[in-house]
C-alpha cells in the first residue's frame, strides 16, 4: 500500500462531516469512519516534504502493521480501514483483537442523540477536543430508543408496548436484539456495565411504565438469559440520570430530589440515604473512578445561579461539595437556559455540562481541578429544546462484542 494512498485516504476523509463509510472498502466493511480531526496536520506534513517513505512501508512485515494500526486513535484507524482491503479487515482478526486489547483505553469520550431523530449521534473526543458524527443507518433506529451505555456498547429499547431491547457496537456497525424479557413490561429504567475482563455486559431493567410492582430483571450475555431478582423499585418517581459505581447503579428520584441504589452483585434496590442540598435543581449523577459525584444547580428565588459538584462521602452519608463554577463561567452558561437546567454527562475525571442555545460547552477535568470551553455539540444547534438529547459516557472500543 502506498503512503501516497494512504494520505489521500486520509484527506477524502477529512472533507466529511459525517461519518461515512470508505469507498470500496467501505462497502465491505462493517466499520463507521470518524471524521478526519488529523486532516489538516497531515496537509501541511505533505507540504512540507515530510512524506512517508513508500518503499519502507511496503516493507513492514504485516504484524509489524497490525501493531502500528492497533496504536492509532479510533478516527486515524478508520480512515486507515479505507485505504486497502487488508487494514479494512484487520478488525476481523482474532490476533490482531488480542493485539489490541493489551493497548491502554483511550479517553472516555461523550455521546449524545437527539431523541426526535436518531439516526445520527454525535461522540465528543476529549483528546483532539473535536466532535464526530456517527450514522445509525445499519441500525432499525426508528423503532428504538437509546436508554443505556458502557464499554463501547449501545443498547436501545424498542418502543412499541412490549419491546425488546438491543445492543449494538455503533464503531464496527454489529448489533443483536436480545431474548424477551420474563415480564413484558415497558422499562422505566435501564442501567448496563461490561466486565473488563471477560468483555460480558449485563443489563438491569426495572418499573414498568403500564403496571405497578414489577420485579427487577437482569440480562447476562455469559448466559443470553434473563433473570428476576429479589425486590421492586423502592421509589416510583424518578429520573433516567444515572451513574455506574462500585458495582451499583444510581438513580436520581424526584419530588423530592433522592437517589437510589441497585447492586448489580446480589440484585437489590436500597435508597440512599444522604440529605440533598437545598434548593437543588437539575442534579446529574456521574462515576468518578471508585467516587461518586453529583452536578446540580443551586437555586435562589426559583433562578438558579451557580452549578456545583459534590462528593458523596460514604462515612458521614452526606454530599460534600468538591467544585463550583466561577460565576461568570455560569452566568455565560446559563444565560439563555430554560429554568436554570443543563444536561451533563460524565466518566472518570472529565465531566461536559452542555445547556440550552449556550454556543459552547463546558468542560471539567476533576484531576485539574480546571474548567474550559469546548465545542458545543453539533446536534443542539437546530433543538428548540435541549431537553429531546440523550447523552452517554462512551468508551469506543473494537472488541466490544454484542
Amino acid at each position: 500500500m502506498s503512503s501516497s494512498s494512504a494520505e489521500e485516504a486520509g484527506s477524502h476523509a477529512g472533507t466529511s462531516d459525517t461519518l461515512s463509510d470508505g469507498g470500496d472498502a467501505g462497502e465491505a466493511s462493517a466499520i463507521v469512519a470518524f471524521e478526519a480531526g488529523a486532516a489538516a496536520a497531515a496537509a501541511e506534513r505533505h507540504k512540507s516534504g515530510a512524506a512517508m517513505d513508500e518503499t519502507l512501508w511496503g516493507a513492514l512485515p504485516e504484524d509489524l502493521q497490525d501493531r502500528i494500526l492497533a496504536w492509532l486513535p479510533f478516527p486515524a484507524f478508520a480512515r486507515a480501514c479505507t485505504v486497502c482491503r487488508r487494514w479494512n479487515a484487520v478488525m476481523y482478526s482474532q490476533s490482531f483483537l488480542e493485539m489490541y486489547r493489551r493497548i491502554p483505553p483511550p479517553l472516555p469520550c461523550f455521546l449524545m442523540f437527539e431523541a426526535k431523530d436518531r439516526s445520527m449521534c454525535a461522540v465528543f473526543n476529549p483528546a483532539s477536543e473535536l466532535w464526530h458524527r456517527i450514522p445509525f443507518t445499519f441500525f432499525h433506529y426508528e423503532t428504538k430508543f437509546p436508554c443505556a451505555a458502557a464499554g463501547g456498547l449501545l443498547c436501545f429499547c424498542g418502543v412499541s408496548a412490549y419491546p425488546t431491547l438491543s445492543v449494538c457496537n455503533p464503531l464496527t456497525r454489529c448489533w443483536r436484539e436480545l431474548p424477551p424479557m420474563l415480564h413484558k413490561r415497558f422499562p422505566n429504567l435501564v442501567g448496563m456495565v461490561v466486565d473488563p475482563v471477560t468483555r460480558g455486559y449485563k443489563i438491569v431493567v426495572a418499573g414498568d411504565y403500564y403496571e405497578d410492582n414489577v420485579r427487577t430483571e437482569v440480562y447476562d450475555s455469559t448466559t443470553n438469559c434473563w433473570r428476576l431478582t429479589g425486590n421492586h423499585l423502592p421509589i416510583a418517581n424518578y429520573t433516567l440520570r444515572n451513574a455506574f459505581c462500585n458495582g451499583f447503579h444510581f438513580w436520581v428520584t424526584r419530588d423530592p430530589y433522592g437517589v437510589i441504589a441497585f447492586n448489580m452483585e446480589h440484585g437489590v434496590w436500597s435508597v440512599v440515604r444522604a440529605p440533598m442540598p437545598s434548593f437543588l435543581s437539575s442534579p446529574h449523577l456521574v462515576g468518578c473512578h471508585t467516587r461518586l459525584l453529583m452536578v446540580g444547580g443551586l437555586k435562589k428565588h426559583t433562578i438558579p445561579k451557580n452549578i456545583r459538584i459534590w462528593e458523596l462521602e460514604q462515612n458521614s452519608m452526606n454530599w460534600a461539595e468538591v467544585a463550583r463554577m466561577p460565576h461568570t463561567l455560569c452566568k455565560r452558561f446559563l444565560r439563555d437556559s430554560r429554568n436554570g437546567d443543563f444536561m451533563c454527562v460524565g466518566f472518570n475525571n472529565l465531566i461536559c455540562l452542555t445547556s440550552y442555545k449556550c454556543p459552547h460547552a463546558l468542560m471539567y477535568d476533576f484531576s485539574k481541578r480546571s474548567w474550559r470551553w469546548v465545542a458545543s455539540c453539533p446536534l443542539l444547534t437546530d433543538i428548540e429544546d435541549y431537553r429531546s438529547t440523550i447523552g452517554f459516557p462512551f468508551n469506543p472500543r473494537l472488541d466490544a462484542s454484542v
